[in-house]
């Protein structure tokens, strides 16, 4: 069966050429590399709830932000904060803190003792118990309010898995980024001119990174209407289109490993291996690379699988030959989570995020994939400096 012609009908749709546009719009937070970074989105909201910041909205979008959290849903034994408090809140003098405790966003009301704060979480999971001991930080840093509450803030709008639901002093309230997006879009008129041209783009940023967009669904729905059979298609060849996709992007990596100017010095030794794998329609892809110098077992990979990242490993059953060469370097030895029978060739990576350079796998970009080939000739120097420590002595020490 001959289906370029539905192919092409399908490309010279309205929708499918709006669909094209809105997934190529400039995005400036991605660009910058930034979309995903929470640093840096707490400190957008933070800006636009601090009513004394030179935005011109004043104290509308943290009045309307307040008053939002009656419609969010509450967990725990504590009882919501009265909606009549969070309504006398507008106007009110306010300080907003980034950072108090660890807490991303703080409001603090404190004519009222009423004080909120706001986790903000995109891709990144809790720390161990995280939520339920801020929960226990409002409660230390202000024994004398009467109101105290922690915002949970997500993508989705999804539970915490820290949160103390047992705290009867501090509700917690889950909020999705599409409520802070429309209220964002509703004080959008009172902007001064540059303040209103950065919320329009962080709002389209937001709404195309990390909502469930109405207007995307819109576009996706009148391209499947109109051409149902094709869309099946390319629905049905997803894992194809990844997988080759992804394929040739690690073919490419391994050559420059083997044969581009940063890794020139050490052409006639490096060792490499792709390994595939498959989680859904994810695939999965790893990039390994050693010298032939190097006990047998270690290596640093580069992999693509939710995350685009690189970390130094051995594998368990070398280890007690790695540990001889490469000593305190990788002593007390740590498990990779997540990889069975990988242990860390180092003694960074104490946090797993370190391993990450973008946590969107699959929107990793060429940029992305510069700075890991980057990091994979940081980690051969580095355990080339551990299994040669008297090279990186001061001349006069080595001499010595």
């Amino acid at each position: 069966m001959d289906v370029t012609p539905r192919f092409d009908e399908l490309t010279a749709c309205d929708q499918f050429l709006a669909l094209t546009r809105y997934t190529r719009l400039f995005d400036p937070f991605r660009v910058m590399g930034v979309s995903t970074k929470e640093l840096l989105h707490s400190r957008v909201i933070a800006v636009f709830l601090n009513a004394n910041e030179p935005h011109g909205l004043g104290s509308k979008f943290r009045d309307d932000y307040l008053a939002s959290l009656k419609n969010c849903r509450q967990v725990g034994a504590a009882q919501p904060i009265d909606a009549t408090v969070l309504l006398n809140a507008a106007g009110a003098r306010a300080k907003v803190v980034r950072e108090l405790a660890d807490i991303d966003i703080l409001l603090d009301f404190p004519d009222l003792r009423l004080v909120i704060g706001i986790e903000n979480k995109i891709h990144a999971l809790d720390q161990d118990k995280q939520v339920a001991r801020y929960q226990a930080s409002l409660c230390e840093l202000f024994p004398h309010y009467q109101h105290r509450a922690m915002v949970y803030l997500t993508p989705t709008g999804r539970d915490s898995p820290t949160a103390n639901l047992d705290c009867q002093r501090v509700p917690v309230y889950y909020q999705s980024y599409a409520m802070v997006s429309d209220l964002l879009k509703r004080s959008r008129p009172l902007a001064t001119p540059p303040a209103g041209q950065f919320l329009d783009q962080f709002v389209t940023h937001v709404e195309r990174t990390m909502t469930d967009s109405t207007e995307l669904k819109s576009l996706c729905w009148g391209v499947f209407e109109q051409n149902e059979e094709t869309y099946e298609h390319l629905a049905e060849h997803l894992f194809y289109c990844r997988q080759r996709k992804y394929k040739e992007r690690f073919d490419a990596l391994e050559q420059e490993v083997k044969n581009s100017g940063q890794f020139n010095e050490w052409v006639s030794e490096v060792q490499t291996q792709i390994v595939k794998g498959r989680k859904g329609d994810n695939p999965l892809f790893a990039l390994d690379v050693r010298l032939q110098s190097w006990p047998d077992g270690v290596w640093v990979k580069l992999y693509k699988h939710d995350w685009l990242g690189a970390f130094p490993y051995f594998l368990e059953k070398d280890g007690e030959m790695v540990s001889q060469r490469l000593g305190q370097f990788c002593r007390p030895s740590r498990d990779v989570p997540g990889w069975a029978g990988h242990k860390f060739a180092s003694l960074r990576f104490q946090v797993k995020e370190d391993r990450a350079i973008n946590v969107q796998g699959n929107r990793a970009t060429d940029s992305d994939y510069n700075t890991a080939l980057a990091r994979v000739r940081e980690l051969i120097v580095e355990i080339n400096n551990a299994l040669n420590p008297a090279l990186t002595l001061p001349s006069e020490l080595s001499i010595a």
